[in-house]
């Protein structure tokens, strides 16, 4: 089992993401993803903000584009990934954590509004090619983190598995059907029921 640490963030896009393509020609996506707690006052008894924490998340691939053809800044969003915790220095010399997240998936909150869906269809023509090569269809800046799903269905083959059982069904309901039609001549030629070999 490979080990990691993950985490949720319910939270809202800080900063419109942008996107680049990497030197290995992998499309990334950074997300500037803010989260504000609220607690409530003892003393007033009112609800309150805390201190906003920011997080870069990563997306890769597919993940990149889907992201910043969907998010703008201000929505709400819930991000699950894993995290890393690493350290900086800034232009002052100063020592800084950074947490920095890779994205599994990530989508608007919806119990703070509605979103609209749309699937977008594969664009990679050689997917199939690549499989077919051996090639590794998970993400080579990270190969720790999962296959694209739509990459790892063959809608051939489930269309195809779909004609396989119809085919499967007809073929019982013919053997069934040819079944009582010659049990039906036996009684009609001994005048009498034929028994069924089927045990109860």
């Amino acid at each position: 089992m490979s080990q990691g640490a993950y985490v949720t963030l319910v939270g809202f896009v800080a900063q419109d993401p942008n996107i680049r393509t990497t030197a290995t020609g992998k499309q990334l996506t950074k997300v500037r993803v803010g989260t504000t707690p609220r607690y409530r006052d003892d003393e007033s008894g009112q609800w309150r903000d805390g201190e906003t924490s920011y997080y870069d998340v990563k997306c890769w691939n597919r993940l990149a584009e889907h992201a910043r053809l969907s998010l703008r800044k201000g929505e709400p969003v819930v991000v699950k990934g894993k995290f890393r915790i690493g350290n900086f220095e800034d232009k002052e010399g100063r020592t800084r954590i950074s947490v920095e997240i890779t994205a599994d998936t990530l989508g608007h909150d919806l119990t703070r509004g509605v979103a609209s869906y749309s699937r977008m269809q594969s664009r990679r023509p050689d997917a199939e090619a690549d499989r077919a090569r051996g090639g590794f269809a998970g993400n080579l800046e990270d190969p720790g983190a999962p296959a694209d799903p739509d990459e790892l269905l063959d809608e051939d083959a489930i269309e195809r598995f779909g004609r396989d059982l119809e085919d499967d069904e007809l073929a019982a309901r013919a053997a069934a059907e040819n079944e009582e039609s010659e049990e039906e001549e036996e009684e009609d030629e001994a005048g009498v029921p034929a028994v069924s070999a089927t045990p109860f």
